[in-house]
């Protein structure tokens, strides 16, 4: 019964498809005008569209917070680049629309006539108007937080500005269609062309066609305002300098993309040729011509810089836990996840929280910190701030989460409207390079770059590199940072660290390589470390080394192979437990931060239709067996290091323990006890972008509230299990003052 009804629907389908295509021949013209209006129509539709997308679609962790703006100058420049936008849309719609009769001999359709400037101006009004609507009503809280007149005036001012555009390019358009100059070098340089390709530029009595001038000066127009933007909006390393919303680059990139494509596909369409093929030909060419691609900065390593060496990091944890006043010692590691700025947000949270809640014990206890994407960046920042006694002070706690959860992506906005556009068509010649202060060689910007600018701003030691990050482990001031990374060509991990934890040779070791063992003459910044661990797809590129080297791997976000940290981990406590000389280290507390919440159980699905699962099935897969497996995976690691070094610590019969340990996989009893600090669920729907609203930011706060509440035993077990230690710094400063 089933398969009859099938075939059934199958005839139906076929034959309503049959009469569509037949009753679609009657309008033969209009869809040829349709076709000819594509990019405006599409540019159109993105306006329009844009807002219910980001918020409203399963897009909505990325593209939700664009929307949100945190001053009332972000909300100008957005309803100025809406209303600039829907202008550009509008034009080129009309210029295509009346002159395609001539340009493609179609027949003319009756209500073909050239748009009434007030309808155009209206019609760019309405197809901004989304986009305006949608960042009032989100940035409300944000930019009412200092003054609640900043949102009144911001719209004021904005619809002023909106006002301005319209008001310049009324006038621009006179200027143009009465230049006579302009419409003789116009009339020359279309003389050049065929006859057959003049079409459309030259109306009936040989004249420039309607539109063309006005057209020629607005692009003219656009192309200033973009040049503008680079110079004055281009990132700085700078605080509380003014950013520009990465909303405002959307808009500022449609504009570019509806007059120059438009243009574009006005010019080709006559010849046959598909411009988005032509477009994507040019572009990849460019790229093999140009040998273009995306890089990260590493320089010669300073000769007065401590040079890494093999396993010096076992003496180093060693050394870090020599002051607490105990025989035997405790070592706490860091497994920080990835999830952009919210899991920098939440790492920093909960590394001060825990400093405040046990003391500065906890923190001198850090023997190392391995950290993934976003927990990387938070990372970061924890560690920019440690003071020479081996903490981060009191005072610091707070600016370290500020700076943790500062936006980021204006930078990369900025990045991407500016040289990886450029890059994109076929323009890489122009991209602005910068000359790099540590080995004045110059350097290619890209919205990698842009973003290490902007953190930089939001650092108390920006110019710090790993080999400088090395003296300070050295001295026992900060823990080891561990920025996880991919690479690409192998799939390998790629610890990027001030140390080197790998004694086997880059073609020995098929799991994980080390930086320094790539790149062991060279060095790189701090905010370079965190980006490679942190290149969220598409966000930040894929990137290789600046310098010419034996090993040009690509690397990418470190959460391709372990989003959480803990593999690096379980392998370096099991190198660290393994040593011969480790005899102090009785309890390890393996510190788990999670920037989201657990799983949920699993629901019954329905399942989508098969159409969709055939386009995408295959990549959901991919994105949802990455969290599941690697929870698993981490799960049975953690297991298999208990059992292997806990040795029947927690059996109450000491027959049995002693009997664990005569055996020869028994490592002296070490307690390791395993510590999940997850974000709660149900608060508020954690981002994945570079930018947090103040309510989110408030949910990691309240939340890390939350957990220290119902968590108390924990907290007490940590503080129990981690010895008194002897603040060599302080007993230095009380006998200074004593003196």
């Amino acid at each position: 019964m089933k398969k009859r009804q099938q075939v059934f629907g199958g005839i139906i389908l076929w034959v309503v498809l049959a009469f569509l295509g037949v009753a679609l021949q009657y309008f033969y013209n209009v869809l040829q005008y349709i076709f000819f209006l594509r990019v405006p129509i599409i540019v159109g539709l993105m306006l329009f569209f844009l807002p219910k997308v980001a918020v409203d679609t399963g897009l909505s962790p990325m593209l939700k917070n664009l929307f949100v703006l945190r001053a009332n100058n972000q909300l100008i420049l957005v309803i100025g680049g809406a209303v600039l936008a829907g202008l550009s849309t509008i034009q080129v719609l009309d210029v295509i629309w009346y002159n395609s009769q001539i340009r493609f001999d179609v027949p003319r359709l009756p209500e073909i006539t050239a748009i009434p400037e007030i309808i155009q101006y209206l019609c760019a009004i309405i197809l901004s108007l989304p986009i305006i609507i949608k960042a009032i009503q989100l940035s409300k809280k944000e930019i009412e937080t200092g003054d609640k007149s900043q949102e009144f005036w911001g719209i004021i001012l904005g619809i002023g500005l909106g006002i301005l555009v319209i008001v310049t390019d009324y006038f621009a358009k006179i200027f143009f269609k009465s230049n006579q100059s302009l419409k003789q070098v116009l009339l020359a340089l279309i003389d050049f062309l065929p006859k057959r390709i003049q079409k459309g530029y030259i109306d009936e009595a040989g004249g420039l066609s309607y539109g063309i001038a006005e057209m020629v000066g607005f692009s003219l127009l656009i192309l200033m305002i973009y040049g503008f933007g680079y110079i004055i909006f281009k990132p700085r390393p700078i605080t509380n300098r003014l950013e520009i919303p990465a909303l405002f680059y959307i808009t500022l990139i449609l504009s570019l993309m509806v007059v120059w494509l438009g243009g574009i596909s006005f010019f080709n369409d006559v010849s046959r040729i598909p411009t988005f093929l032509l477009f994507c030909v040019i572009s990849s060419a460019s790229y093999k011509i140009f040998q273009v691609d995306h890089f990260y900065k590493i320089y010669p390593l300073k000769n007065k810089l401590p040079k890494p060496t093999d396993e010096k990091w076992i003496d180093i944890i060693h050394k870090r836990l020599e002051n607490q006043q105990s025989d035997e010692k405790t070592l706490v590691v860091v497994c920080a996840s990835g999830g952009g700025i919210q899991a920098s947000g939440w790492t920093t949270q909960v590394l001060t929280g825990l400093q405040e809640a046990i003391g500065n014990k906890f923190t001198k206890a850090i023997g190392w910190i391995s950290a993934v994407s976003g927990g990387s960046v938070g990372t970061m920042f924890y560690l920019d701030r440690f003071g020479a006694q081996g903490y981060p002070d009191k005072c610091e706690l707070a600016n370290i989460f500020k700076s943790a959860t500062e936006d980021s992506l204006d930078a990369t906005g900025w990045g991407l409207a500016y040289p990886d556009l450029l890059r994109f068509i076929g323009l890489p010649f122009v991209v602005p390079k910068e000359k790099d202060k540590n080995d004045h060689a110059e350097t290619e910007q890209d919205r990698g770059t842009a973003i290490e600018i902007d953190w930089k701003g939001e650092m108390e030691n920006p110019d710090e590199s790993l080999g400088s990050w090395r003296e300070k482990i050295d001295e026992g001031i900060i823990p080891i940072p561990i920025f996880n990374a991919t690479l690409v060509e192998d799939g390998r991990r790629f610890l990027v660290s001030p140390l080197t934890f790998s004694k086997e040779s880059q073609q020995e070791n098929r799991t994980s390589i080390d930086f320094n063992k790539l790149y062991p003459e060279y060095d790189i910044d701090v905010t370079t470390a965190a980006r490679l661990s942190a290149t969220f797809p598409y966000i930040s590129p894929v990137c290789c080394p600046s310098k010419e080297t034996n090993w040009n791997y690509h690397v990418a976000d470190g959460g391709y192979f372990d989003n959480f940290g803990i593999v690096t981990s379980i392998e370096l406590l099991d190198q660290l437990l393994e040593s011969s000389h480790n005899s102090q280290i009785k309890k390890v507390i393996l510190l788990q931060i999670n920037a989201f919440p657990d799983n949920e159980l699993p629901k019954q699905e329905e399942g989508a239709p098969g159409w969709q699962m055939e386009v995408i099935g295959s990549l959901l897969a991919l994105l949802n067996v990455r969290s599941s497996t690697q929870n698993g995976s981490n799960s049975l690691n953690i297991k298999l290091l208990k059992d292997k070094y806990e040795c029947g610590y927690n059996h109450a019969d000491n027959e049995i323990r002693l009997q664990f340990l005569k055996e020869k996989s028994c490592k002296k009893g070490i307690e390791i006890n395993h510590v999940n600090i997850t974000f709660p669920p149900g608060k508020i729907s954690p981002p994945l972008s570079w930018q947090l609203t103040q309510e989110q930011k408030e949910a990691i706060q309240n939340s890390w509230k939350e957990w220290e509440k119902n968590n108390c035993d924990v907290i007490t077990k940590i503080n129990e299990a981690i010895p008194p230690v002897k603040d060599i710094h302080l007993e230095h400063d009380l006998e200074s003052s004593t003196n």
